[in-house]
């Protein structure tokens, strides 16, 4: 078994590497470029083709499957609705990777995706407890909970694809994890996708890994976890052996607690649920003084620890799990330690939180007005005078822009400007060219509504660059102009446009 299974991680890692590597050569990978944001850790614009490979290297593996299986062990529905299923998924990403959909039809369609995998036999009917012989049936919640399954998977890998070699190495260890439950299971065809798609993704990891010249994209993302959620249910037997659902949960302990944290910021500060930001925990352990790459590899070794107590969940049926979870507390201790939390800083931070809700709401409209108006401005200039009134708007009193060495800046009168009289200042690079410095009192702002408003300011100005972008098809800088009107509307909506000097 030993030399099939070497052939199949082989087979999946040299056909993923190679796909990939001739893509960049080719240039064809320039098309799926998406638009640069500023809570993005890298610089420049980085293909999101990886997903191509890995789902090439993946079909190869499976094709093979009907040469090495016999017949009757890997012809059933349910072994053609994984193909299927991953197919599906990198499709909808693919999609999104060049032209992005709205986040109600991802979920719309990743839902569909999920029932048609429930319909043929990939679904989660009943568990039995571990220590026991009792069962619990699901009955008609078996599609809901099926339905939960994928999608959380799904979007689990893709939230924390932010740094480079981070969402495939947590990939790559979550299908180790499943190949070897595959192996203990003796589910051979389950043991044989695992390896091709653990190929896979090591192949595209060569091209990933800091610094990344090519992103798994929304398509990777998306294959990876269906894949996950698949072979995990054939790992527990269409989901009657718990211990063999738990074991990827807890493999996928680092995603996890991360959006759930993620979800609770943002919820605090009155921000969309969906809506990126730079507080994820590579954020932070890189605001820390990390490298990406060391980083990378802290995240690994975490991932690493969650892997182990995956491991115990399933080998010893859940017998280790008070001492692995035991452990984890003590980290968590360890982590809080010297956080003087007492109901007094509670009462504070809720206090803050509800004037945090109301600087992101207003925040949020001014950037969504600034957008607009793009496509009314005539010129750079005239939307960078839109652009200073939102910053006044916003409780700045002075700000700096600076875009291919070209700097513009304002100040409101009457108020301090000078930097040694200012205790906020916050400067963010976008894109490669251009760097947004702003300042702020420190009698109107404590630092978190500080950096919440900074970095709905910075949003504002690169997400209506890239509409101008899209409109007029050019970068937007100072002396840029806008392309003619090409009909009665266009031309009467110009002529209304006022920037606000």
């Amino acid at each position: 078994m030993l030399l099939p299974a070497l052939l199949f991680l082989l087979l999946g890692c040299v056909t993923s590497w190679l796909v990939i590597f001739g893509l960049l050569k080719a240039g064809v990978a320039q098309g799926s470029c998406r638009e640069l944001q500023h809570h993005h850790t890298h610089n420049g614009v980085i293909p999101r083709i990886g997903g191509v490979g890995m789902v090439v290297g993946f079909s190869l593996t499976y094709l093979l499957c009907f040469f090495y299986l016999d017949p009757t062990d890997n012809k059933s529905l349910i072994h053609f609705a994984i193909f299927a299923g991953a197919g599906a998924a990198f499709m909808l990403g693919i999609v999104d990777d060049f032209r992005p959909l709205g986040a109600k039809l991802k979920l719309i369609l990743q839902i569909a995706i999920a029932l048609v995998a429930h319909q043929c036999g990939l679904s989660i009917e009943q568990v039995i407890l571990p220590f026991t012989d009792v069962g619990l049936y699901f009955g008609h919640f078996s599609v809901l909970l099926t339905v939960i399954w994928f999608v959380s998977i799904m979007n689990l890998i893709n939230l924390i694809d932010g740094l480079d070699g981070l969402a495939g190495g947590v990939g790559l260890m979550l299908l180790a994890l499943l190949s070897y439950l595959a192996y203990q299971s003796g589910v051979t065809f389950s043991l044989l996708l695992a390896l091709g798609m653990t190929g896979a993704i090591l192949g595209f990891l060569i091209h990933n890994f800091p610094p990344a010249k090519v992103y798994m994209g929304d398509s990777g993302a998306y294959m990876i976890g269906f894949v996950i959620a698949a072979l995990s249910l054939i790992n527990s037997e269409k989901g009657t052996v718990l211990a063999a659902l738990i074991a990827p949960v807890l493999a996928l302990a680092l995603p996890i607690a991360d959006v759930a944290f993620a979800i609770i910021r943002r919820g605090l500060k009155g921000l969309p649920l969906f809506r990126p930001d730079k507080g994820h925990i590579h954020h932070r352990l890189m605001r820390a003084g990390l490298s990406s790459q060391r980083t990378v590899l802290v995240l690994y070794a975490f991932s690493l620890f969650a892997l182990l107590g995956g491991l115990l969940a399933f080998a010893y049926q859940g017998r280790f799990l008070p001492i692995f979870f035991g452990f984890a507390f003590v980290v968590i201790l360890f982590t809080l330690r010297g956080q003087q939390i007492t109901p007094g800083l509670v009462k504070n931070r809720m206090v803050e939180s509800l004037q945090m809700r109301q600087d992101a709401r207003n925040g949020l409209y001014l950037r969504d007005w600034l957008i607009v108006e793009v496509e009314r401005a005539d010129s750079g200039h005239n939307l960078w005078a839109d652009y200073r009134f939102i910053l006044k708007k916003m409780g700045f009193c002075r700000a700096e822009l600076s875009i291919d060495g070209d700097q513009r800046s304002f100040y409101l009168p009457d108020t301090p400007h000078k930097q040694e009289h200012l205790l906020w200042i916050d400067q963010q690079k976008i894109g490669e060219h251009s760097v947004l410095t702003l300042y702020a009192e420190k009698d109107n702002f404590s630092a978190s509504q500080f950096h919440l408003l900074s970095d709905i300011a910075t949003e504002a100005w690169t997400k209506a660059a890239n509409r101008w972008q899209e409109l007029n098809g050019q970068a937007l800088d100072f002396d840029a102009k806008a392309v003619p009107p090409t009909n009665y509307r266009q031309q009467k909506s110009r002529n209304l446009y006022r920037p606000t000097y």
